[in-house]
C-alpha cells in the first residue's frame, strides 16, 4: 500500500506554538503543541536565539511524525507551510548565519532610538504611519535592528532579515523569501508599491537590501532538505504562509473580499480584508486610531489589523468571580444568558490595546452573572469601537467570522452577535493551523505541476 500524502501546518505563536498533520482530505492524523522558547534578560527584556527557535520546531515536527506513523501508518508529507507572529525576526550576516538574538515582538527595546529619530525628524512618524501602514513605536522590526547597530552591530548591505516563520523555512533547506503580510509589520515596506521603503530605511541608518526577494503565501519556496528529521517529510515543499492573524482568517474560512475575521484569545483582534490598497491618507488615518494596515495573504488585497486585550480581560474577571474551572464556568455562562439591563452603576472598563488592569465599580444587585455579563459586553464594545473606527475610512464588511477559545461560552457569543454585523461562528479551535496547512496544499500542488505531474492533490 503506498503512503498516504499528508501535509503540516505550523502556527509559531508568542505562547504556543501548534503544529497539525492532516491528509488531502483534510482529516486530522496528529496535533501537537509546545511552549514557544523564550527567555527573560537580566533587564527584564523577552528574547529567544535562532538556534533555540529551529531545535524547537524540528523536536514538535518529530513528535508530530512520530504520533503520524503509530496512528495512521506509513506517511509521505508533501508540504509544509509556516504561519506566525510577526515583528520578531532573525537577522542573518553575509554567510546566511543568525549574529543577534531574537528580541520577542513587544520587547520595548528600540524604544529610546524611535525616541531619538523623532527628536531628529519630528515629521518621521507621520511619514512612517503614511507609507508603512504602521504607528512609529518600538515593535516595528526596524526599531529592533537601530537597537542592534546601537550595541555596536555594523549591519551591511549583506545583512538579511527574516520574520521567524521566514527563517525556519529557510532553515530547513527553503530559500530567503519575504512573504508580504510578514514584511508588512517589520516597518520596512512602502505599502503603495509594496516594495522596500528605500528613504525610510536611509534616515534610519539601515540598508534598503533587508529584505529577501517578496514571495506570496502558498508559494513553494524550496524542499525540506534537513538531516536531524525522519525521510517520510524530506524533500516536502516549504512555504512561508504568512503572518498568524490573516492566516487564521483563511483557516476560519474568512477568505473573500470585505469579509472581517475576529480572533478571541488573549488578545480580541479584528483582521478586515479589502481588495485592493488605500491611499497615504487613509493610512495615516486609520493608524492614528489603532489600526494597522498592510498586505493581506489573499493577493491583491489589503489587511487592516487591530485589537484589544478582551481575552486577558475576561479571563481575569473569571478569576476575580472564582470561576476558574470547567462547571463553574459553564454555570455562570449560563447564568448571564438571563441577566437583562444591568444594574444600576455596575460598570467595567480596562480592555484597551494593553489591558493592564480591571476597573470594576458596583452597587447593590450586582450579582456575579450581572458582574460577567457586563463583562462580555464591554469586550464586545471595545470591539465594536474598532469597527467603527474602520468603518469610517472603508465601507463596512459583508461577512464575519469569529473563531477562538472564548466563542465557546454562549454569553461571549451572544454578546459579539449583538455588535458585530453579518456574523458567524467557526468551531474551529486553531484555526491559524488550518490555514498554514492550506498553504501547505497549495505549495505542494505547485510543486507537483512542475515537478511531479502524476501527483494529483
Amino acid at each position: 500500500m503506498s503512503p498516504r500524502a499528508a501535509v503540516i501546518g505550523i502556527d509559531l505563536g508568542t505562547t504556543a506554538t501548534k503544529l497539525l498533520v492532516r491528509d488531502l482530505d483534510g482529516r486530522q492524523l496528529a496535533r501537537t503543541e509546545g511552549r514557544t522558547p523564550w527567555t527573560t534578560t537580566a533587564s527584564g527584556g523577552t528574547e529567544t536565539t535562532a538556534e533555540a527557535l529551529a531545535g524547537f520546531v524540528v523536536g514538535l515536527l518529530r513528535m508530530a511524525l512520530h504520533d503520524t506513523r503509530a496512528t495512521a501508518g506509513d506517511t509521505r508529507v508533501l508540504g509544509i507551510g509556516i504561519a506566525g507572529l510577526a515583528e520578531s525576526g532573525v537577522l542573518l550576516d553575509g554567510a546566511g548565519r543568525s549574529c543577534a538574538p531574537v528580541i520577542a515582538w513587544f520587547d520595548s527595546r528600540g524604544e529610546e532610538q524611535v525616541a531619538r529619530t523623532s527628536r531628529r525628524d519630528p515629521d518621521f512618524g507621520r511619514a512612517f504611519a503614511r507609507r508603512t501602514g504602521l504607528p512609529w513605536d518600538s515593535q516595528a522590526s526596524v526599531a529592533k535592528l537601530m537597537w542592534f547597530a546601537d550595541q555596536g552591530l555594523v549591519i551591511s548591505p549583506a545583512h538579511r532579515w527574516l520574520s521567524i516563520p521566514e527563517y525556519l523555512v529557510y532553515v530547513l533547506g527553503g530559500e530567503l523569501v519575504s512573504e508580504p503580510s510578514l514584511a508588512s509589520r517589520t516597518g520596512m515596506l512602502d505599502q503603495a508599491g509594496r516594495d522596500t521603503w528605500y528613504d525610510g530605511l536611509g534616515t534610519l541608518g539601515l540598508p534598503g537590501t533587508l529584505l529577501p526577494e517578496p514571495h506570496p503565501s502558498g508559494a513553494p519556496a524550496g524542499r525540506l532538505r534537513f538531516g536531524g528529521l525522519p525521510p517520510d517529510v524530506q524533500g516536502a515543499a516549504l512555504t512561508v504562509a504568512g503572518h498568524d492573524h490573516p492566516v487564521a482568517a483563511i483557516g476560519a474560512g474568512a477568505t473573500g473580499p470585505d469579509e472581517l475575521f475576529n480572533s478571541t484569545g488573549t488578545a480580541d483582534v479584528i483582521a478586515r480584508s479589502l481588495p485592493g490598497r488605500l491611499t497615504d491618507d487613509q493610512r495615516e488615518q486609520l493608524v492614528g486610531h489603532g489600526i494597522s494596515v498592510g498586505a493581506h495573504i489573499v493577493p491583491d488585497t489589503t489587511l487592516l489589523l487591530g485589537g484589544v486585550r478582551g481575552g486577558l480581560f475576561l479571563r481575569r474577571v473569571l478569576g476575580l468571580l472564582g470561576a476558574t474551572d470547567d462547571v463553574s464556568r459553564d454555570r455562570l455562562d449560563a447564568a448571564a444568558l438571563d441577566v437583562g439591563p444591568l444594574p444600576a452603576g455596575l460598570e467595567l472598563s480596562g480592555a484597551g490595546p494593553t489591558g493592564d488592569d480591571v476597573v470594576l465599580r458596583v452597587r447593590d444587585g450586582a450579582s456575579p452573572p450581572a458582574v460577567w455579563a457586563a463583562a462580555t459586553r464591554y469586550t464586545a464594545a471595545e470591539t465594536r469601537a474598532l469597527l467603527d473606527t474602520v468603518h469610517r475610512v472603508v465601507r463596512p464588511h459583508r461577512r464575519a467570522v469569529a473563531s477562538g477559545g472564548w466563542t465557546r461560552m454562549a454569553s461571549v457569543r451572544r454578546a459579539k452577535s449583538a455588535v458585530i454585523d453579518h456574523l458567524e461562528f467557526c468551531a474551529l479551535p486553531q484555526p491559524g493551523v488550518a490555514g498554514a496547512a492550506r498553504a501547505a496544499v497549495q505549495a505542494a500542488e505547485a510543486e507537483a505541476t512542475v515537478k511531479a505531474p502524476a501527483i494529483t492533490l
